[in-house]
């Protein structure tokens, strides 16, 4: 056999047994991180899902839900990501405002609906096919508190609403928050309160991603 060819196959072997070494490492650390963090699901409801085990479906309170950590990169701040599978009649978000968006939001680029909560409407960046849905949903008590408590915890970044379910993402990536049991559990805790208050029931489908 050419030496130089030995030398290119013992190579890409020694890449192949490391790549395939890191992933059954990962694929290890999140099943141990999914066994821990099953705790703050109904008992016996929870599972490992996604790639690597870097998600995890469980039951909370009825509504079917997936539980995602997003690892930081160049090119993201990584978080976590909560998803409930509910049945919506309205599509709606509302976001931490940042430069960037209000420059967009400015310039007519984005929307930025007012809900008529001077703390909240200062913060957060308000979307929605239409305005009145969000007057309509905010103009209840139930909403408007059950959104300041979800606004003011820690990392929180946005809440994303659509016919079939919610998405709520804290971000950047904490991992004294995102693989802590206690702390899923009161995420779990806020988004249950969110749409009890918005009157949207489970969804009877997972919440896939």
């Amino acid at each position: 056999m050419d030496p130089e060819l030995a030398k290119l196959a013992l190579v890409v072997a020694f890449l192949t047994g490391g790549l395939a070494l890191t992933l059954l490492i990962l694929r290890n650390k999140g099943r141990r991180r999914a066994e821990r963090l099953g705790a703050a699901f109904e008992l016996g409801t929870s599972r490992p899902a996604g790639v690597l085990g870097s998600a995890l479906d469980g039951l909370y309170r009825g509504y079917s839900c997936r539980y995602l950590i997003q690892y930081a990169s160049q090119y993201d701040r990584g978080g976590a990501n909560l998803r409930f599978a509910v049945t919506s009649p309205h599509r709606w978000t509302a976001e931490v405002s940042k430069t960037g968006t209000r420059m967009l939001a400015r310039f007519g680029l984005l929307k930025d609906f007012e809900i008529g909560d001077r703390d909240l409407d200062e913060n957060l960046r308000f979307a929605a096919d239409e305005e009145g849905t969000l007057w309509a949903l905010f103009g209840t008590e139930a909403v408007l508190n059950a959104m300041h408590i979800i606004a003011a915890s820690e990392s929180f970044e946005s809440v994303h609403v659509r016919a079939e379910r919610i998405d709520v993402r804290w971000s950047p990536r904490m991992p004294r928050l995102d693989e802590d049991p206690e702390a899923l559990r009161a995420r779990l805790e806020l988004v249950t309160a969110l749409v009890v208050a918005c009157g949207y029931p489970p969804a009877h489908h997972p919440p896939t991603q």
